[in-house]
């Protein structure tokens, strides 16, 4: 439990803080509240107090754990609100109660709200809200039992309120203030069921995590790590799932990391959808920081010292309890988000596969995102990418040599070299050339098939200041390298019989007057196998694949396959048959009318691919796309007795 903070409440207007706060008459809809438009860029509570010494703050020096502060890139952190003006509404003026959770809430008239929770219950009372309750900023309160009531969980249970995110259109949005300053908090605690019903009439869902494990963690129902939905008691972003890079998850994976603050934004440089978080504790080593905001991964996106340096601390790090994202926020921070244009977090962190448990290959591109130009403090720095195969040591990847050309602006018609020492370094201002340019923004290619075989590799972006030696890393990407083929097929040929006769390459078969059926019988193994396909050739002119089996594979695959090749092992086993006699009639005119055979030339091949995503990096294009997986064939040939 957080004790009271006694610091005294600043008697001044809203207006005088920066321009930040606004307070707003009543609509028919709401309740006079604070009106925060003018708090623009990220929003952000920190989890301790300090002493700013950098822009003088109204009502003294004091940053608390309760004020709402802002930042963006260019113009820093300020303070927005003060404890006490989002907390007006509630007639509590003197007590400082934290800021845990919080939500911007924009509505379709501009208007700018703030959904939150504190660290302690109220001054006034519990019965007027707990440390685990939802508050708006138009006075409205959602107790924590109608938050958790599709969790079926004993009503006295409260949880506490780490994260939220509230869903829904800006309409449905006030829609949803609007109904619940009409409902009290003591009707929603009597009949929690009433929040579901708001949620369903106004559209909209609140994403949320709690301070708290149910019911036992020893059989976690959910973590305080896990993002929740209110309106259908489901996990809809485990924090395993968030961390997946991290030993995350209860009991398996052995850490719960909790889930200090949860935003979805838009990335600045790629203009995607990111998600932003904070965790509770520290994690690899002390990397990376509950101060921390990160990305999904996780990754680092701006450090707390970042997120605070504009009030100038004593110390770098004050934690981080809450953050929304409004403006759009170019972080200062750098990590890897894609590799050969799949995306990190579909990548797992622990087996280094994506999708249906699939390698990388070849050419190995590496995308990322780097401190931009609105970051003068790294217009000093360079870069390069390390990669470190099998737990061997880390190497700078070196693309010297390799022409690599990229558009440049500022009318982008024209091509210029990267500019990369021959250790791998380019400098910051060199990349920011090409930042107008829609030419893509590779960090790197990896030729991978120079390492033979299977292998880990494990890739990191590191900076430093220009002929400096102190290195800063980014959050590690692990993927899983296969460049090996399958392993040599092996293939066998055998005419329908009791018992079936096999025949061998350049062997002359006799269809005695029949239809020439022909078994194809085969074993496969790769340890990423895909599928096989059966082709048929006669006479050099005419084929095709053996019908009905022109690609067999996993899943849905059948008893004789599974993900790495043929079942049981090492046997031979039922791939195909093919009836020459009739493919060749149909093959020849389309129509089943026995036209002869030929006395030679007729072949089938089997070919097996594995599930590899191999690529093909173009240096004087600066491109990069997508080539075959790895795979291996074996082809017999025969003739037939006239």
């Amino acid at each position: 439990m957080r004790f009271p903070n006694f610091i005294g409440r600043s008697i001044i207007a809203c207006t005088a803080l920066a321009g930040a706060a606004l307070l707003v008459a009543p609509s028919a809809s709401m309740a006079q509240g604070i009106n925060l438009a003018d708090c623009k860029g990220l929003w952000f509570s920190t989890s301790e107090d300090f002493l700013s010494r950098g822009t003088r703050l109204p009502g003294g020096p004091v940053v608390s754990d309760g004020d709402l502060l802002t930042f963006e890139v260019g113009s820093g952190s300020r303070l927005c609100a003060r404890n006490a003006d989002l907390l007006r509404v509630f007639d509590i003026e003197r007590y400082d109660h934290g800021l845990d959770a919080v939500e911007q809430i924009t509505i379709d008239d501009g208007a700018v709200f703030i959904a939150f929770s504190t660290e302690i219950d109220s001054v006034n009372g519990a019965g007027q809200f707990t440390a685990g309750d939802l508050l708006f900023g138009n006075g409205a309160v959602v107790p924590n039992n109608a938050l958790l009531v599709k969790f079926d969980l004993p009503r006295s249970l409260n949880l506490g309120l780490d994260a939220v995110y509230i869903e829904g259109a800006p309409n449905e949005k006030r829609d949803l203030m609007a109904k619940l300053s009409s409902t009290s908090v003591d009707e929603l605690r009597q009949n929690p069921g009433l929040l579901i019903d708001i949620l369903d009439g106004t559209n909209t869902d609140i994403l949320f995590s709690t301070e708290g494990t149910p019911p036992d963690v020893q059989q976690p129902q959910f973590l305080d790590g896990d993002l929740l939905s209110a309106k259908n008691g489901t996990i809809v972003r485990s924090n395993n799932s968030l961390l997946p890079a991290l030993p995350s998850g209860l009991p398996a994976e052995g850490v719960d990391y909790g889930l200090d603050a949860y935003t979805p934004a838009i990335d600045p440089i790629e203009q995607v959808p990111i998600e932003l978080l904070s965790i509770e504790i520290q994690a690899r080593e002390g990397s990376i920081s509950d101060g921390d905001a990160l990305t999904v991964g996780p990754g680092v996106y701006l450090r707390n010292k970042d997120l605070i340096a504009s009030f100038e601390p004593r110390d770098t790090d004050m934690g981080l309890d809450a953050l929304a994202a409004g403006t759009v926020v170019q972080g200062c921070n750098f990590y890897i988000n894609k590799i050969s244009d799949i995306d990190v977090i579909d990548i797992n962190q622990i087996t280094g596969l994506f999708g249906d448990q699939r390698p990388f290959g070849r050419d190995i591109s590496i995308d990322g995102v780097l401190p931009g130009s609105a970051c003068p403090e790294y217009t000093t720095h360079e870069f390069q990418v390390r990669v470190a195969v099998n737990g061997g040591p880390e190497l700078p990847i070196n693309h010297a040599g390799l022409n690599w050309m990229r558009d440049v602006g500022p009318t982008c018609n024209d091509n210029d070299l990267y500019a990369e020492d021959i250790s791998g370094w380019i400098a910051l201002t060199d990349y920011w050339r090409f930042a107008e340019c829609p030419d893509h923004g590779y960090l790197a290619a990896w030729r991978s098939a120079t390492v033979a075989g299977a292998q880990t590799a494990v890739f990191r972006v590191v900076m430093r200041e220009i002929g400096t030696a102190v290195e800063t890393f980014s959050a590690p990407v692990r993927i899983r390298v296969d460049n090996e083929k399958p392993n040599p097929v092996d293939m066998a040929l055998f005419l329908p019989g009791s018992p079936p006769v096999q025949f061998d390459d350049q062997c002359k078969i006799d269809g005695m007057g029949n239809d020439v059926i022909i078994d194809i019988r085969g074993e496969i193994f790769d340890e990423h196998f895909s599928h096989y396909t059966l082709s048929w050739n006669g006479n050099g002119n005419v084929g095709g694949p053996v019908p009905a089996t022109l690609i067999q594979s996993w899943p849905p695959g059948s008893a004789s396959l599974n993900d790495t090749g043929t079942q049981p092992p090492a046997t031979d086993v039922a791939l195909g048959t093919l009836n020459l006699t009739q493919q060749w009639d149909l093959e020849l005119d389309g129509i089943d009318n026995d036209d002869p055979l030929p006395e030679c030339g007729f072949s089938i091949r089997l070919v097996a691919w594995d599930r590899t995503r191999n690529g093909n990096f173009k240096f004087a294009q600066n491109d990069w796309d997508l080539t075959n997986s790895n795979w291996e064939d074996y082809q017999q040939s025969f003739c037939l007795v006239p």
